[in-house]
């Protein structure tokens, strides 16, 4: 016999059921947690080499969506070099006394450099050796020149130049492929393999689903610049009227969440939604237990220029990321890989004010973010990697620039050789051997380079390395003594 619901009932369990929905799709994000994980102990190395395998590892890895333009982040200073900058990015070239030196740094074909006028933390971190740059680095397949790209003699990434697959490249390292499984995924696939139901995944995102966190059979953790998402009743209040209603709305979520249900997709449904608050609630215990003394710069009473809502986050995204890495040990989450995509990079117009606002934004984080890991002491076993789709023309439009293709990434962290640039900074004169049309520039470093070191101070075994990046075999012999770039300490 169905049982008949009166009014109240029906909009008391309604308004729970809405409730816990709404914690479920923005608080959740980890489907993961419901996976039955099957992993036998061949992902662990029997006699590890590697003494990163067992060791605390927090990676932080930024997007700049949109393509940065990076050669005008990262600036060639000695007279020919600079003079090549001058003449190819004409009107939006920066005025070299303006340019910020980094100091104590010459690469081997005596280019000097300096950074964007208004990144004066991120030189600040270079000079003080906690910050590097790997130059012209790209997704690829194989080794490309500019007689091989004519020819068409070469495989190239899929999309090239194209937003939705470049920016998918970085985060897979699998250029030659459309996938979904990402790089920081393989990561939780391998090292909480054996994850439990009621435990927080070890990638933890800023900015909701993405295709880097995601693996096999892992997930990211979604969280917010303010933390974690759960159930709003849950929370007190001073209010009795309040208390009132959340303590009638918790009684019929509690009803709707200890429900048995026959269905399948609804079980599975309450099942995972039981499971995020209960990692909520964890979560939130233990990052707000942690103090940051350091204060990040606030944009919310600059009257000289206009702070997006997005700009204005992500010094706030950055201080959790500080928070939760503390937090880490009671967490239980020995190894975590956090994500933040910093929107609105291509600047096909007005690209000298919009960059110049949003390089400050980032330069100011990256600072402020530094001081606050040392601040808590978990600065030593901290790699922050900042990317983007590509890079841009070195020709202007008229006010901005197109997409592009080899750019400049920064590294920052103390187990980092700090204060140098890696790799092969190019040419910047139009027309160069590395110039495929407009000062799109062929780029001399793949990102599988970059995430097979990264892999390696994360925990991987060298024998590991061509499973987790099928290209880099093209790039990188994993029986080599040296590291695939040479950034690590």
């Amino acid at each position: 016999m169905s049982e008949k619901l009166t009014r109240r009932e029906f909009i008391k369990n309604s308004t729970a059921m809405a409730i816990s929905a709404s914690m479920f799709l923005h608080g959740c994000g980890e489907a993961g947690s419901l996976s039955i994980n099957t992993s036998s102990n061949n992902n662990k190395p029997s006699n590890p080499s590697n003494n990163n395998v067992n060791a605390n590892k927090s990676l932080v890895y930024v997007m700049l969506a949109g393509g940065n333009d990076s050669f005008n982040m990262l600036v060639p200073t000695n007279t020919n070099s600079y003079n090549e900058y001058q003449s190819s990015r004409s009107n939006l070239a920066i005025t070299k006394n303006t340019l910020l030196p980094l100091n104590d740094f010459t690469d081997s074909n005596g280019k000097t450099f300096a950074v964007h006028p208004s990144m004066a933390k991120v030189q600040n971190l270079f000079n003080s050796k906690k910050l590097s740059f790997i130059s012209n680095i790209a997704p690829l397949v194989k080794p490309t020149n500019k007689t091989s790209f004519n020819n068409n003699s070469v495989e190239l990434p899929l999309g090239l130049m194209s937003h939705s697959d470049q920016i998918k490249h970085w985060q897979t390292s699998i250029a030659n492929e459309r996938t979904n499984i990402g790089v920081l995924g393989k990561f939780a696939d391998k090292f909480q393999a054996n994850k439990a139901n009621n435990q927080i995944s070890m990638n933890i995102s800023l900015s909701g689903t993405n295709i880097s966190q995601n693996g096999n059979s892992s997930k990211e953790y979604s969280v917010t610049k303010d933390g974690s998402v759960g159930l709003l009743v849950k929370e007190s209040s001073n209010d009795p009227a309040i208390t009132q209603l959340n303590n009638a709305l918790l009684s019929s979520f509690n009803t709707v969440l200890n429900k048995s249900y026959s269905d399948s997709f609804e079980n599975t449904y309450m099942e995972t939604t039981r499971y995020a608050q209960t990692h909520h609630e964890k979560f939130k215990t233990e990052v707000n237990k942690v103090n940051i003394a350091h204060t990040y710069v606030n944009y919310d009473n600059r009257s000289d220029i206009k702070f997006t809502s997005t700009d204005k986050s992500i010094p706030e995204q950055f201080k959790m990321i500080a928070k939760s890495i503390k937090a880490s040990s009671d967490l239980n989450l020995p190894k975590q890989t956090f994500f933040i995509e910093y929107y609105g990079w291509d600047h096909h117009d007005e690209l000298l004010n919009n960059h110049k606002r949003m390089l400050e934004v980032l330069s100011n984080a990256l600072g402020d973010f530094q001081a606050s890991l040392e601040e808590l002491g978990v600065d030593d076993k901290t790699l922050t990697v900042v990317a983007s789709d590509f890079a841009r023309t070195l020709t202007s439009n008229g006010n901005g620039t197109d997409h592009g293709w080899g750019g400049n990434t920064i590294i920052m962290g103390k187990d980092i050789k700090g204060g140098e640039v890696f790799g092969q900074y190019p040419s910047l004169a139009l027309n160069s051997s590395v110039d495929i049309g407009g000062g799109v520039i062929i780029p001399s470093l793949s990102t599988d380079e970059m995430f097979a070191e990264l892999a390696l101070w994360f925990g991987y075994e060298k024998n590991e390395l061509d499973t987790l990046l099928p290209n880099l075999k093209n790039f990188y012999s994993s029986s080599s003594t040296n590291n695939p770039i040479g950034f690590l300490s």
